[in-house]
């Protein structure tokens, strides 16, 4: 019941991380209400996600991303927050018994995600992380990168991810691009097709750490 665009003080942050969708570890165990919460609460909830000193960020999905991050100067705790295509908290996609139900939910809710994006123009970079299995808006199955899913559904939201540059075509997938937003500026995004979710997270942090220098020319 508590949906969650982002992560972080998204109202001031200079760059943002992207995800899938929250993971479901962060709503279990007590760390969020059994009930409802009055917006206003949700909404500090989530801009003092990495500061509240009383439910700590959940270290073992964002600690590979701010190790990443750490490597450009960069932080959560700084100048960062996270965003997810869908702010719904489901089990991982990989385990859904009904792939093309979850691949429906994300293809609605991204309105919101380009919507948060296109109203949070201080954004000066992404860098996004992730990729699933039969996550398409036309539901044909196969490994899809969360970079594809942004350059597929972008153009109805005013958004075009035009392709830079491929870092890696063996292994891990490792791209650079720019994407044009409704206002007409551009900004750099970074991707990774292995994100803290994956069978090895460190692979997210040594990609970042491998390209820094270039990412850090790029703007980042």
């Amino acid at each position: 019941m508590h949906a969650a665009p982002f992560f972080g003080r998204a109202d001031v942050a200079s760059y943002a991380t992207v995800g899938l969708n929250p993971a479901p570890a962060e709503f279990q165990q007590g760390r969020w209400p059994a009930t409802a919460m009055p917006t206003a609460d949700h909404l500090s909830r989530l801009l003092q996600y990495f500061a509240n000193p009383n439910v700590p960020y959940y270290k073992s999905w964002f600690g590979p991303w701010e190790r990443a991050l750490n490597c450009l100067g960069r932080s959560y705790f700084q100048d960062t927050a996270h965003f997810d295509l869908s702010p719904r908290a489901t089990i991982p996609v990989g385990g859904c018994p009904d792939r093309q139900r979850f691949v429906k939910m994300v293809a609605a809710d991204l309105k919101w995600f380009f919507a948060l994006l296109a109203g949070r123009t201080e954004i000066r970079g992404l860098l996004v992380a992730g990729s699933s299995w039969c996550i398409t808006r036309t539901g044909k199955a196969g490994a899809v990168h969360l970079d594809r899913i942004i350059r597929e559904a972008g153009p109805s939201f005013g958004f075009a991810l035009a392709k830079a540059k491929v870092l890696s075509r063996s292994g891990t997938r490792l791209a650079t691009y720019s994407l044009s937003r409704p206002g007409g500026d551009n900004i750099p995004v970074f991707f990774c097709g292995a994100s803290p979710s994956s069978n090895s997270p460190e692979v997210l942090v040594q990609a970042v750490q491998d390209h820094a220098a270039m990412l850090k020319h790029l703007g980042f």
